[in-house]
């Protein structure tokens, strides 16, 4: 039995909900979803369904892309740090963000690095959509879709020059970060571990039994780069697969 509900019914629901696309594993939105497992927060996801009108989830939050985070009547939620504060008032336990000031200014900082504008997802995806453009589609996205994501993320000649570089400075900072640690922040789980985890699924992907995304968004998300993947150290691809086996949900529900 699915797990979604349509953007109607959640629309019209109480308590937490988030709203997203079905089959694609946006990082954001699973970053989201990450945190609210950990602290085991009921939460009700939802997706456009044949029960709603064309254009559901727009006629609801606006054109603000996904994820949509609903929590009662509060005003509705997208950026990665609102979310995040959400969920640690509405369960404290066990805390995603450091008590320690210095601890908690690295995590925002480092939070932002990663999913922040023209951090590391947002940077990578510009650079699929520029292999995409460049190639006709034979890698990453099929050329319609690179167009859409190009104009609706500003891609720009500028940004386009420096998504390759960027993409591999922050991959080079955050396998410096965790070279003999567990975890990127103190001594447990933070919200910037759960970040890398479901960020990293952009260019290397849980095996398909446990990220059931639909083909297209698979191939577009299986990095060929040496450069980029060079830059990822072995104890860096090992926190992704440790944040997901102790703490995170699998198979991922998409």
């Amino acid at each position: 039995m699915s797990r979604f509900i349509s953007i109607t019914q959640a629309r019209e629901a109480s308590g937490l909900r988030i709203a997203g696309l079905r089959g694609v594993p946006s990082p954001w939105t699973e970053a989201a979803k990450g945190i609210f497992h950990v602290k085991k927060l009921a939460c009700q996801y939802a997706a456009q369904s044949k029960e709603d009108p064309d254009g559901a989830l727009v006629a609801w939050a606006g054109d603000v892309g996904i994820p949509v985070v609903a929590y009662e009547k509060e005003k509705l939620r997208t950026g990665w740090a609102e979310i995040l504060l959400l969920a640690e008032r509405l369960q404290p336990e066990p805390a995603l963000i450091p008590t320690d000031v210095d601890d908690r200014v690295e995590l925002f900082g480092l939070s932002h690095e990663i999913c922040g504008e023209m951090g590391l997802g947002w940077a990578y995806r510009l650079l699929m959509i520029q292999q995409s453009l460049d190639h006709g589609g034979e890698s990453s996205f099929p050329p319609n879709i690179a167009g859409y994501l190009g104009q609706r993320y500003g891609m720009n000649p500028t940004h386009a020059r420096v998504a390759k570089m960027r993409t591999i400075e922050l991959l080079a900072m955050l396998s410096r970060l965790i070279e003999g640690r567990r975890y990127l922040i103190g001594n447990a789980l933070t919200a910037a571990d759960i970040y890398w985890a479901t960020f990293a699924n952009l260019i290397t992907p849980l095996p398909e039994n446990e990220l059931p995304a639909v083909p297209m968004i698979r191939a577009a998300y299986t990095c060929t780069d040496k450069d980029v993947l060079g830059a990822i150290s072995a104890e860096l691809r090992a926190l992704q697969r440790r944040v997901y086996d102790e703490h995170l949900e699998l198979p991922v529900p998409l």
